[in-house]
Parts: C-alpha cells; sequence; structure tokens
C-alpha cells in the first residue's frame, strides 16, 4: 500500500513538473494603443544667459529642474506619435544688488521611431515641432513666442503590463529670439513614467 502511494505521488509530481516545463511563457506586454506619462529631470540652456540676463558682473545658472507630462499613440511595435507640455524652468542671472530670470515653457509635437531589443526593453528615437513661450522677471519686457525644431532619444522599459520607465534626452533647438530674450537650446535629461490604456 505505501508503495503504491510512493508511486502514485511521484508519478503526480513528475507529471506536474513535465506540465510546469511545458507551460507557455507569460505573454508579451501590450506594446500598442494610447499611453499617457509624466517626466521629471533637468534643462540646461547651453547658451547660457542671454538678453537682459548678460553683462553687469552677473553670474549664470543654465540649469534647472523640468517636469512634464505626455501623451501618444503607439501605432505597432516600431512606430508611434508622441505630444508633451514641458517646463523648462528658469535661467537666473545674479548680482550683489540684482537677481533676474528668463522661464521657458515648450509644447511639442513629435513623431516616435522604435527599435526593439529585446521583449521589454527597447531604444527610441523622437523627431518633431515645438512651440515655446518665454517670460522675463522684469515687468516691462513682454512675453516671447516661437516655434522651432526638436529631438530626442531613450531607452524604455516595460517592466509590468500597462508601465513603462523612460531614460531620455531631448533637444529644443533655438527658443527664444530678438533681441531681448536671444535664443538658446534646451538640452533636457531625465526620466519618464508611462501608463498604457488596455
Amino acid at each position: 500500500m505505501k508503495r503504491t502511494l510512493v508511486t502514485l505521488a511521484l508519478g503526480v509530481a513528475v507529471t506536474s513538473l513535465e506540465a510546469q516545463t511545458t507551460f507557455p511563457p507569460p505573454p508579451p506586454p501590450t506594446l500598442s494603443g494610447p499611453y499617457f506619462g509624466a517626466s521629471v529631470g533637468y534643462a540646461q540652456a547651453k547658451n547660457g544667459c542671454l538678453g537682459f540676463l548678460s553683462g553687469g558682473g552677473r553670474a549664470c545658472d543654465d540649469n534647472d529642474l523640468e517636469w512634464g507630462l505626455l501623451a501618444g499613440y503607439q501605432i505597432n511595435r516600431y512606430f508611434g506619435a508622441e505630444a508633451a507640455y514641458r517646463d523648462l524652468g528658469k535661467v537666473r542671472a545674479t548680482s550683489a544688488s540684482s537677481s533676474e530670470f528668463t522661464h521657458a515653457a515648450v509644447w511639442d509635437l513629435t513623431a516616435v521611431g522604435i527599435v526593439p531589443i529585446e521583449e521589454r526593453f527597447s531604444a527610441y528615437g523622437k523627431f518633431g515641432a515645438y512651440l515655446a513661450t518665454l517670460d522675463a522677471s522684469a515687468r516691462d519686457i513682454a512675453d516671447h513666442r516661437n516655434s522651432g525644431l526638436t529631438y530626442g532619444a531613450g531607452l524604455q522599459w516595460d517592466f509590468r503590463a500597462g508601465y513603462g520607465l523612460r531614460a531620455q534626452w531631448q533637444r529644443y533647438r533655438n527658443v527664444g529670439g530678438g533681441d531681448t530674450f536671444g535664443t538658446n537650446h534646451y538640452d533636457v535629461l531625465g526620466v519618464a513614467l508611462l501608463y498604457r490604456l488596455r
């Protein structure tokens, strides 16, 4: 009787192990459809203090915290489109007697090309256009708006169903303009969390 029970138990264990080894792997994440996200990082104005901020023995701080919101649609595993809002922070100029700044924010629309590396890991590139608004701390200076080109690249990890994490870099070319603000290239380096609608 004991031998029969042991044999039966061994048979069940072997069958269970075989079923586990032949059981199909979990399905890959759904990589199409709409998604939303939020980003945070640092923005740098590559030309530093420009326009009314320059001169006068001021020290320039051309780095600031950036944050943004985005929405996109991934057509398939390789292509998508994305719209985003980004607050690029402030460029500050300070001296012993004064402190002034310019603040920049952009809307952008980009095409996204995706290169799969592994099932849940991919690289991507972005190219598109932006609309920027700059305002100054001096009240007598009017806000300035301009448009231009933007591009970027990054890595994305789809760490669980419906969620992705990005490490990203993006450049906004020739933000600003005119005698007051001058033009600046802004580089943004940061991370973004994505949520896919299923």
